[in-house]
């Protein structure tokens, strides 16, 4: 184990008052450790900052998808190296389909991939176990599903249910399909009650182009979480697909909204992305990730400044500054805390929380690493 500790131990002063909760004044303790994997000399594929990917139940290994030779690369999280490579077909009768937009890993072992055109359930020889079948489903009316959502992940209790974010770019909608496949039925559940992911869209006047915010879809606590990037709620369901609740909370270092500064149509692609940086620089909220040793839920957000000058190669320049907040919450997803985190300055878009620690996706020179901060 390659481990390089920069920092021991920073005393955080947190005051948090308002008129309906005095939290009061809270001393928060952590640290910060870098973690290095051993990849075992092979290319792990970290392009996306492990955004395909999935930690098992136990929270000993990480799987990632590997693009360069379609397959699922196993890293023991405790032995901090690369063990295992499981390769699977693009088509045929075991073919996941191409691309991949997510997968999970299951309790005993299996995989749920998710593709462009379809998904299912494969074992680590790579075989299909299940196939879903969207497009063949029934809706609560009788009427044909027709379709497949975008992004998909499965709940696993007694029988197979699939969570899908279906998006309607036309009337600039998402919805939350959860399909039974034993019974082949599709219920919908409204996801955008806040208009968080419809105000947010950018588009240029005359044009087809859309900009739209992330909306997030996680497995945490045995819970389904829909989150969105620019507004704070949370929208909890157990993994059958009964909704449980909304979780809305007032966040003192951040806005808990993005303000849009722009009203009006956009006239071409550079207004696009002189309001998307407005929206990042207010703040951007990551998911939720629960913390199974201190049954507590973990969640960060960001503020960045972007430099003035365009980049060639991204749609956004270099981020100049990018100041992270940990906001910390009960096992009711009450806020409990907030605290700034100044040594994650990247944006933070893979995390998770084992043996009691926020663990950061960072990639050190293409090898992966781990920022881990201990509260």
């Amino acid at each position: 184990m390659r481990q390089i500790t920069f920092l021991l131990i920073v005393s955080v002063l947190i005051s948090c008052h308002s008129k309906n909760n005095d939290q009061g004044s809270h001393d928060t303790l952590y640290s910060v450790d870098t973690l290095l994997i051993d990849s075992k000399g092979q290319p792990l594929y970290l392009k996306y900052q492990l955004i395909n990917s999935s930690i098992d139940e136990e929270k000993r290994s990480i799987y990632l998808f590997n693009d360069f030779n379609h397959s699922i690369d196993e890293v023991n999280l405790d032995e901090l190296a690369l063990v295992n490579n499981y390769p699977f077909e693009t088509e045929g009768p075991d073919g996941t389909g191409e691309p991949v937009n997510n997968f999970n890993v299951l309790k005993d072992g299996r995989f749920f991939i998710k593709s462009f055109s379809k998904s299912g359930v494969f074992d680590r020889s790579g075989a299909l176990k299940q196939k879903i079948d969207w497009i063949n489903s029934m809706d609560s009316t009788g009427i044909k599903y027709g379709e497949v959502p975008n992004i998909e992940l499965l709940g696993e209790h007694t029988g197979l249910t699939v969570f899908g974010l279906n998006y309607d770019y036309k009337n600039r909608e998402i919805g939350l399909d959860v399909l039974s496949v034993q019974k082949n039925v599709v219920k919908r559940f409204e996801i955008d009650a806040e208009r968080s992911y419809r105000d947010f869209i950018l588009t240029v006047e005359g044009t087809q182009y859309v900009l739209d915010p992330n909306v997030f879809l996680v497995v945490e606590n045995n819970s389904i979480i829909i989150s969105h990037q620019f507004s704070n709620e949370v929208l909890l369901f157990n993994s059958e697909g009964g909704f449980i609740k909304k979780v809305d909370y007032e966040p003192k270092l951040t806005p808990k909204r993005v303000y849009k500064g722009n009203e009006k149509g956009l006239a071409d692609l550079k207004q696009v992305r002189e309001e998307y940086k407005n929206y990042l620089g207010q703040v951007c909220f990551y998911p939720p990730v629960w913390d199974e040793v201190n049954k507590r839920y973990l969640r960060l957000s960001t503020k960045s400044v972007y430099s003035e000058k365009e980049s060639k190669n991204s749609f956004l320049p270099e981020v100049q500054e990018s100041k992270a907040y940990l906001s910390v919450f009960d096992v009711d997803f009450n806020l409990v805390s907030e605290l700034p985190i100044p040594e994650l300055t990247m944006k933070p878009t893979k995390y998770f929380a084992k043996g009691g620690k926020l663990w950061v996706f960072k990639n050190f020179s293409d090898e992966l690493g781990f920022i881990v901060v201990d509260i």
